[in-house]
């Protein structure tokens, strides 16, 4: 790995991308693993996720009783592993899953991003009222990352496909 901020546009080894189940999240990690791709880099995918968001699916997987913590985790390896296939394939052959269970989904996901050369976030765009009561994760990732981070708009259109720059030998999006 690179030391961080120390990567050149295409020197970029480390592409870090966090996930929450929402659209928006699952459009940051589609652009993070295009940026992986075009840039060779490897991809880490993080979930700051919480026992509400597989607590029925670990439920029903029980045959009886309350489950534990640890099978709550599996579900949710179970449940990022499916979706980064579906959103990434074989487009990055370098995907690392990092899950933490935790209400500080920022701070997760920039310890997670400590030696990586760009995160990718999404912004659902609940206007300054809303994020100013609930915070944001994006707007705290730009504040404090050692990278640079791209933030994905709420909304925005899917990855646009690379382009060929004529006579440059390279291609840009």
């Amino acid at each position: 790995m690179t030391a961080p901020g120390s990567a050149g546009a295409r020197g970029i080894a480390l592409v870090v991308a966090g996930f929450d189940g929402s659209d928006e999240a699952a459009e940051a990690v589609r652009w993070a693993a295009s940026l992986a791709r075009l840039t060779g880099g490897a991809l880490r995918v993080v979930w700051a996720w919480k026992l509400r968001d597989v607590w029925d699916t670990a439920v029903a997987d029980q045959e009886t009783g309350t489950p534990h913590l640890a099978e709550m985790e599996a579900v949710a390896r179970r449940r990022l592993t499916e979706v980064v296939e579906a959103l990434v394939g074989e487009e990055v052959p370098d995907v690392d899953l990092h899950l933490t269970q935790g209400p500080d989904a920022a701070g997760i996901l920039l310890r997670a991003a400590h030696d990586a050369d760009v995160l990718v976030v999404g912004s659902r765009g609940r206007g300054r009222a809303r994020a100013a009561l609930l915070g944001s994760v994006s707007a705290r990732c730009v504040r404090e990352a050692t990278c640079p981070v791209l933030v994905i708009p709420h909304r925005l259109a899917p990855v646009p496909a690379p382009v060929s720059v004529p006579g440059s030998g390279s291609t840009s999006s």
